[in-house]
């Protein structure tokens, strides 16, 4: 119920008083990318005011194999995949970000061509910085410096997990596990992929992914139709799913 209020009429209604004014760091949009929030609020202002905001479009490629690392990238939404490339267009993904990091992290430390190529899977945003302003960050500010080499520890982690997945486990197992981190870092049961897209990343020909696909519908793990994929059961989709999951850093 509103609150009526009542004036004298003998005595001049008071003036309306001025809001309190928020802090200065209220005006920001708050840093979604979890590896920002870590950093303590004058830090993350001071990154926010030196980076920009940009979209990530579905497919885009973000840094390509063997060029300069201009350009680092702290999604703040989507996914992004790190893929190895081979000569006549192939490709398999080395581990996929979300917003829990940054990409290449490496860049802060030296600048030598890009080992990977950057490509976005699932669209969304991101605060991108200069590599060399982040640089000088680092040098300022070591809790930044530390953030970021753990990142790039656990980079390392999941990307020699992934290399012992690649070659010891099944589609079926190696696409569940994929599901499974995936939704985690978009925060969503659904995930709009199609068969071509997760044959790219996961490595695999198309009637590989058929047949993986369709194996874990059998299960009730997903359900999908038309390049969009349901996580229907995520504790028989962990069922299903190899070891690796349980591993992840």
């Amino acid at each position: 119920m509103r609150t009526q209020h009542s004036y004298s009429s003998a005595l001049p209604s008071a003036p309306p008083q001025p809001a309190p004014r928020p802090p200065a760091h209220a005006a920001l949009r708050p840093a979604v990318n979890r590896l920002l929030a870590s950093l303590p609020p004058g830090l993350q202002q001071r990154l926010h005011g030196l980076g920009s905001r940009v979209t990530l479009e579905k497919s885009a490629v973000l840094i390509e194999a063997g060029a300069p690392q201009t350009d680092l990238y702290f999604p703040c939404s989507g996914l992004l995949s790190l893929r190895a490339m081979t000569q006549d267009g192939n490709s398999v993904e080395l581990m996929m970000l979300g917003r829990e990091g940054v990409t290449p992290p490496v860049a802060v430390i030296a600048s030598p061509p890009a080992a990977y190529t950057t490509r976005v899977t699932v669209a969304g945003e991101a605060l991108r910085l200069r590599a060399d302003v982040l640089q000088a960050e680092c040098d300022r500010y070591p809790v930044l410096q530390r953030a970021l080499i753990q990142q790039w520890h656990a980079m390392l982690t999941e990307i020699a997990l992934g290399s012992a997945c690649h070659r010891f486990h099944t589609a079926r197992q190696r696409l569940a596990c994929w599901l499974l981190m995936a939704s985690e870092r978009i925060q969503s049961s659904r995930i709009e992929l199609t068969q071509e897209q997760l044959g790219e990343v996961l490595g695999l020909q198309r009637q590989g992914v058929t047949v993986a696909n369709v194996a874990l519908k059998d299960a009730g793990a997903i359900t999908s139709r038309h390049g969009r994929i349901r996580i229907a059961d995520r504790a028989r989709l962990q069922a299903v799913s190899c070891e690796c999951y349980a591993q992840k850093p």
